[in-house]
């Protein structure tokens, strides 16, 4: 009678894993998980009944199990895998970013013009009203005012909206907005555009006041930054020669809002660069390496 052995490729995994079996210190090395079985003894004294509870779980998890038994298979599905998501990776990357990005850069590139829309709305009014100007000197304020209002601006059309602005109160007592800071006594742009127009200042120059009494900082002003800037602004003036002689400090607060449109323009533009730089790349290494 002849008997028939293993294989030896099979006969050397299955020994290791016997070993290992029977040198766990666990009594239910052979339970898989789901077959986890759970014992409740009932412990009683003369005064309390005791419950306890114990979970028993495999000592190997299945897929150790699996590595020593067949090795070669999981070798190999392992390795299938890794190759298949290091495919499909770069291009889950590439919709990710072309849908997520394509969304946030589009919204980017409609805030690029609508950070102009108030210097081009006060030269386009100051254009189509006919809006007095005093001519005389431009204000120099450095390259920014070029960049952004794109015009010159008269110095004493400058000096005159200063001069003749009125107080935080009187503008809000007047007020039209619907905005609710206006309502609580803050300044708001088309307010106080309303009442320059009033007083007869020149409209760019006038945007340009408020532009630098806000410092960039919203569509609204502090009616007590309203007035610590304009006593400021004045003294400036008094002291200067003609009265037309802008205060230093004006041309600093203007720099200062300009700087702040400037700057905002140019990372938005730079963020978008970057956006669109990870869905180029994405593109590239899962469609093109």
């Amino acid at each position: 009678e002849t008997t028939m052995l293993p294989p030896r490729s099979t006969l050397v995994p299955a020994t290791i894993a016997a070993l290992a079996l029977l040198l766990s210190p666990s009594t239910n090395a052979f339970v898989p998980p789901s077959s986890a079985t759970t014992k409740t003894t009932f412990v009683k004294t003369r005064s309390t009944t005791t419950s306890t509870s114990t979970t028993s779980l495999p000592a190997f998890p299945p897929e150790f199990l699996d590595s020593i038994l067949h090795p070669t298979t999981t070798a190999a599905s392992s390795t299938d895998e890794i190759i298949l998501t290091a495919a499909d990776y770069a291009r889950q990357k590439f919709w990710f970013y072309f849908f997520a990005g394509s969304g946030a850069g589009g919204i980017g590139i409609a805030q690029l013009p609508t950070m102009f829309s108030d210097a081009a709305a006060a030269r386009a009014t100051a254009e189509s009203s006919g809006s007095a100007t005093r001519g005389g000197a431009t204000l120099d304020a450095g390259p920014l005012v070029g960049i952004y209002y794109d015009t010159e601006i008269s110095m004493e059309d400058v000096a005159d909206a200063i001069a003749k602005a009125p107080s935080a109160e009187f503008i809000s007592s007047r007020s039209e907005s619907l905005n609710y800071m206006a309502s609580r006594g803050y300044i708001e742009r088309g307010d106080f555009a309303k009442e320059m127009e009033v007083k007869g200042c020149n409209a760019l120059a006038s945007c340009v006041v408020y532009d630098a009494i806000s410092q960039g900082k919203g569509g609204v002003v502090s009616p007590v930054v309203y007035e610590d800037k304009l006593e400021v602004y004045r003294s400036g003036i008094s002291n200067g020669v003609g009265g037309d002689v802008v205060a230093s400090s004006f041309v600093g607060d203007l720099n200062g809002f300009l700087a702040v449109k400037v700057g905002a323009f140019f990372g938005l533009v730079f963020c978008l660069f970057i956006d669109f730089a990870f869905i180029a790349n994405a593109g590239i290494e899962g469609w093109l390496k």
